[in-house]
């Protein structure tokens, strides 16, 4: 599992072919797209900043830009090949920046001390990433980084397909976060992906930082 999910495997995905999940295509993907703007809308309806880990091409990240042009926006990927696709897409929406960068090093080592974010993404890589977190002894420390790094009533929103692999993972990071937040959104849905070909359950939550930095 930790040698499956690195940057060697990501970015042999992304040159097999773009958009290997459909994200851009798949009416699947656009609802839960559209459900978690909805989520902003409602709980940071004027975001200034707003970061998006594991943001794969760009396409959740240029509809932040388009729905929130005040925003400044932060796309990271682990995948070089995905993140030179979603710089050279996207070139011309001047408030998004791309970083190709681990999600775990960016979090808990390579952001400045003092950046803050309004919202901060992370959807479909929480189970990517969890394995490498256990074992690395960051599993706390990576959420209590997550949550420092929300502005004061800042919000961190998330979105992941539930299912025998991802349950584990998804309860566990989601009990860890009600420790350092206040879980002021949880949604749960059955839909029919025209990429998987069957009917697949996801959530949507939202967590908001409530106390002073």
């Amino acid at each position: 599992m930790l040698r499956k999910f690195n940057k060697r495997s990501f970015d042999k995905v992304f040159t097999r072919c773009e958009d290997p999940w459909r994200y851009s295509t798949s009416d699947y993907e656009k609802t839960k797209y559209l459900r978690q703007l909805e989520a902003i809308r409602k709980f940071s309806p004027q975001p200034q900043s707003i970061l998006e880990i594991s943001c794969a091409e760009g396409v959740f990240t240029d509809i932040l830009s388009q729905a929130f042009p005040q925003a400044k926006i932060t796309g990271v990927d682990i995948s070089q090949i995905a993140i030179e696709r979603a710089r050279e897409k996207y070139k011309d929406r001047p408030n998004i920046t791309f970083i190709e960068a681990d999600a775990i090093q960016f979090v808990c080592r390579d952001l400045p001390s003092q950046q803050r974010f309004d919202v901060i993404i992370q959807s479909e890589s929480l189970h990517y990433i969890f394995a490498r977190l256990v074992f690395q002894r960051k599993l706390r420390s990576y959420w209590r980084e997550i949550a420092n790094r929300l502005e004061k009533e800042g919000i961190f929103v998330t979105a992941h397909a539930i299912n025998i692999q991802t349950r584990f993972v998804l309860l566990t990071c989601y009990s860890i976060l009600e420790k350092l937040c206040q879980q002021v959104w949880k949604a749960k849905y059955r839909e029919w992906s025209d990429f998987r070909r069957r009917r697949i359950k996801y959530d949507v939550r939202v967590f908001r930082r409530v106390s002073a930095h």
